[in-house]
């Protein structure tokens, strides 16, 4: 009679790089408010028990898995932009790259992140820490843009930070499906086009 063969078990190291990979499934699948220990565990079938023993507090995988892809994003983004040639491609690649409906998953992220994040410090923290990640990526294309002569700018933070409030809010509308893409795509290209004195089409990559 065949013999069942046994599972190999799993490194602490390993198992710790399941329960990570298996979390950031579930969020992008569900969301945030979906990786709990009942979830994760499921996810990769084993008891709640054992994610509890890698991660006794759940909020800290909860920002740890945030982080991961949040930061993941960001780097994918600032590779793609460091490609383009020229400030003003690179803000239109930015924009395009942060528009891409491919990223609506992670887009629908930063709002449970804010959301859950006024409980979960650590959430809080790593949205935090990306925002910075974020708005350094944007400021430094801009800053790039005065210097080169292209943009005319008193103060590239203050860009990088309407960028990104824009970008949020729109994001916000998107949840509720106020205002359509093309709307609502325009309205932060137009205005971050004025913003740096470039007439909109200069940001259409």
């Amino acid at each position: 009679m065949p013999t069942t063969p046994t599972r190999r078990r799993l490194s602490p190291a390993e198992r710790e790089a399941q329960i990570a990979d298996a979390a950031i499934a579930v969020a992008r699948a569900d969301g945030l408010a979906a990786v709990t220990l009942r979830g994760v565990a499921a996810s990769i079938g084993v008891a709640p028990s054992l994610v509890a023993h890698y991660h006794p507090a759940m909020e800290d995988l909860v920002g740890e898995t945030f982080r991961a892809i949040a930061a993941a994003e960001v780097a994918e983004v600032a590779a793609i932009v460091a490609d383009v040639h020229g400030p003003a491609a690179r803000l239109g690649a930015l924009l395009s790259c942060i528009a891409d409906p491919d990223r609506d998953d992670v887009a629908a992220l930063w709002a449970d992140a804010w959301s859950i994040g006024r409980t979960n410090a650590v959430l809080a923290a790593a949205a935090r820490d990306v925002m910075d990640d974020w708005q350094r990526l944007a400021t430094g294309i801009v800053v790039e843009g005065v210097r080169a002569g292209v943009m005319r700018v008193d103060d590239p933070d203050a860009v990088g930070r309407l960028l990104f409030a824009l970008v949020d809010a729109t994001n916000g509308y998107a949840l509720v499906d106020y205002l359509d893409r093309p709307t609502r795509e325009g309205l932060v290209r137009t205005t971050i086009a004025r913003a740096v004195d470039l007439d909109a089409s200069a940001l259409t990559s």
